[in-house]
């Protein structure tokens, strides 16, 4: 094997590795675009000419095509924000049933999340008086999977629940938003607007004897409160939705605590006064 290819496949390597340590996870295109060649050719066009606008599934270097006959995809939810907000809020009242929810959302248009992402990700059970456990967005194994706390803060999760009484099959889990962002970036306000009438359906039909959030998000969503994480954890909040009031203690989530293992020893204390709640 010559040496010249070795360097090659170790540069690959490398690139790789930064784009993975850059947040850089998953493909959206199909095939690969050559970015360079397009850009020389926009250069090369009449400045009359449209901007040629590329088909995600489009091979690059094809010729240009006029404006009106090229399927373009669309990036931006179309129509008003507050037309979107209504309707997740009227599909979200009008599912009986965790089952009625998921295909609800499964022809929702009015968040681009649902775009991007492989899997939508709703509470695994509607068991009432459970613990119904809330984490942040979901990461890149739950999209993969299509479960909510997979991969390694799955099993840190379960570890930590093991460690004050509590087996995965008792808990109802689930996350703030049903579609994880692309590269793991932060929702932004009009997505979490759209998502947060489908989490509070979720906590109405599973009916909860206790809440724990893991993360700020869903205190945010359900609660309505703005702090840190750090300023959140180890406070219980009363979550009211439908009638119904449960307690919510929040505390930091897995994902975080497997970058930050110093912050372990807070969520142990939150977890332990969560404990002696639950178990009254």
């Amino acid at each position: 094997m010559s040496t010249g290819l070795n360097d090659e496949r170790k540069m690959a390597a490398e690139l790789l590795a930064w784009h993975v340590a850059a947040g850089v996870d998953a493909a959206l295109d199909d095939v690969p675009h050559d970015r360079f060649q397009e850009a020389a050719s926009d250069a090369q066009a009449p400045r009359d000419t449209p901007k040629r606008i590329a088909s995600r599934s489009e091979p690059a270097g094809m010729a240009a095509k006029p404006r009106d006959s090229v399927s373009a995809v669309t990036l931006v939810t179309p129509g008003p924000a507050n037309d979107w907000i209504q309707e997740a809020r009227a599909r979200a009242a009008a599912s009986a049933t965790l089952d009625e929810l998921r295909a609800s959302l499964a022809s929702f248009e009015g968040c681009p999340l649902s775009r991007t992402a492989k899997s939508c990700i709703l509470a695994n059970a509607a068991s009432e008086n459970s613990i119904m456990v809330i984490g942040d967005a979901p990461e890149a194994d739950d999209d993969r999977s299509g479960e909510a706390f997979s991969g390694r803060p799955g099993v840190l999760l379960d570890a930590m629940m093991k460690a004050i009484g509590l087996e995965r099959d008792r808990l109802v889990l689930t996350t703030s938003i049903p579609w994880r962002p692309p590269g793991n970036r932060a929702a932004t306000v009009q997505e979490l607007e759209v998502c947060a009438p489908f989490l509070l359906r979720q906590v109405e039909l599973v009916k909860p004897r206790f809440i724990l959030a893991l993360g700020a998000l869903p205190a945010q969503l359900l609660v309505g409160r703005s702090e840190s994480m750090l300023k959140l954890r180890g406070h219980w909040f009363d979550v009211e939705n439908g009638g119904h009031r449960v307690k919510m203690m929040a505390t930091l989530p897995p994902a975080y605590l497997l970058r930050q293992p110093m912050q372990k020893r807070f969520a142990w204390r939150d977890l332990k006064a969560f404990r002696e709640v639950v178990g009254q």
